[in-house]
């Protein structure tokens, strides 16, 4: 085969004219282009990364808020809820105060209630039945029941100690020698014989005598000065007696009401 060397080499130098066009005007400019474009993908890759390093920085920081957020819900939540226990235990405590304090008035007031009844009722009883016992015997006083009543008094005043005698004599010394004797029923003379024999031992003879009647008086005698007394009735004796009544039917009834005490405050 015949080769045509300067054919040949007229292509050589082509090709090598072509390849260095080529890389002037299309293989560097592709590969800056290549190189550009490798480049800005590398900085976009950076940035892609650094934002997803911000965002994952901002997601820990929205996430670290949330969970702030949701403690201070919870402590504001639980605030809340404690503050609302002490005000319902405030006003509960406030109510309880309330309810005793009206409690404790209205047995205040039912015991002053029941009080005043028993009270009332201690009157009415004593003035019915001590008034009965003061009629019967203002219908049995006869002449007999006064010569011992006058008996009794008589007695009474021979028994009179010295320091009562002392106290008789300075007070008929102190004013008006009179002795004044009242009694329930008209005083016979034998009557006044007796008491003045029983008193004259005490006095001096100077000294003037009264004799009153009194309605007052239930079946008794009293003597009396300037400043002393000396008295014996029936009426006493009964008054006395009222006085036990009274005495034992306040001792008989409670003090405190059904419930009460111990027992009423285990049951409120």
């Amino acid at each position: 085969m015949h080769i045509d060397w300067f054919v040949f080499a007229a292509q050589i130098v082509n090709f090598l004219i072509l390849v260095a066009l080529l890389k002037y005007f299309l293989y560097d400019r592709i590969v800056k282009a290549m190189d550009a474009r490798q480049a800005g993908i590398a900085a976009r890759l950076e940035e892609a990364e650094r934002l997803k390093d911000e965002a994952r920085a901002r997601s820990e920081e929205l996430e670290e808020k949330n969970r702030e957020l949701k403690e201070k819900a919870e402590e504001v939540l639980n605030q809340a809820n404690r503050d609302a226990d002490a005000e319902r235990g405030r006003l509960m405590a406030l109510v309880s105060r309330e309810a005793q304090q009206s409690r404790q008035r209205w047995r205040e007031s039912l015991l002053r209630e029941r009080q005043v009844f028993f009270e009332e009722l201690r009157v009415k009883a004593g003035m019915f039945i001590f008034g009965t016992i003061r009629r019967i015997m203002k219908d049995l006083a006869d002449e007999d029941l006064e010569d011992r009543m006058v008996q009794v008094f008589t007695g009474l005043v021979k028994g009179i100690d010295p320091g009562q005698q002392e106290l008789l004599r300075r007070s008929l010394d102190s004013g008006t020698p009179m002795i004044t004797l009242r009694s329930a029923f008209e005083l016979k003379p034998s009557h006044r014989e007796k008491i003045l024999e029983a008193i004259g031992p005490y006095i001096s003879k100077d000294v003037s005598f009264r004799y009153e009647v009194s309605d007052t008086l239930l079946t008794g005698i009293e003597l009396m000065t300037h400043g002393y007394k000396l008295a014996w009735s029936i009426g006493d004796h009964l008054s006395a007696l009222q006085e036990d009544f009274n005495r034992a039917l306040r001792e008989e009834i409670p003090e405190e009401m059904p419930g009460e005490g111990e027992h009423g405050e285990e049951t409120r």
